[in-house]
């Protein structure tokens, strides 16, 4: 094989070999939502339930809690209940969401989770929450709303 044959054979094993090494494709719509309702719930654990909401919740996004207070309508009234009642740690994880074709809109289904403070008492949940992207692209809670487990039985 001549110098020149050599080359071009050396050139085309490269230029397949970076052809193969193709970048992995973008997060889908769906999990880019799940990653954003993790990261909240992450937050709410690191700094506290009023942060976290007030760093999520849209500026018209509702509260619907779990049926037991009315219903908060914006962000910094959802911060000034919750920081006059929280009372313990929230975290919950998704286990289920849907993305609009637009990809404007979606909701998170899954459970929740409330240690009180001390850690002896827990309640726990069902939550829905409809998310909407904000003029930067960021995912934002419109709504949410979620269900009480019953107490254990003694």
């Amino acid at each position: 094989m001549t110098r020149g044959a050599r080359l071009a054979a050396a050139f085309a094993a490269l230029l397949l070999a970076t052809g193969a090494a193709k970048p992995p494709p973008p997060p889908s719509p769906q999990s880019q939502l799940l990653a954003a309702d993790r990261a909240f719930s992450k937050l709410s654990v690191a700094k506290g339930q009023p942060f976290a909401f007030f760093t999520y919740v849209a500026n018209d996004g509702r509260l619907y809690g779990t049926g037991s207070d009315a219903p908060v309508y914006g962000k910094g009234q959802a911060f000034r209940r919750l920081a006059r009642r929280s009372r313990g740690t929230l975290s919950w994880e998704p286990e289920a969401a849907r993305v609009a074709a637009d990809g404007r809109m979606g909701w998170t289904a899954g459970n929740w989770l409330l240690v009180a403070q001390g850690g002896r008492q827990r309640s726990t949940g069902k939550y829905l929450t409809v998310w909407v992207k904000d003029r930067r692209g960021a995912w934002k809670v419109q709504a949410d709303m979620g269900t009480s487990d019953p107490a254990p039985k003694k």
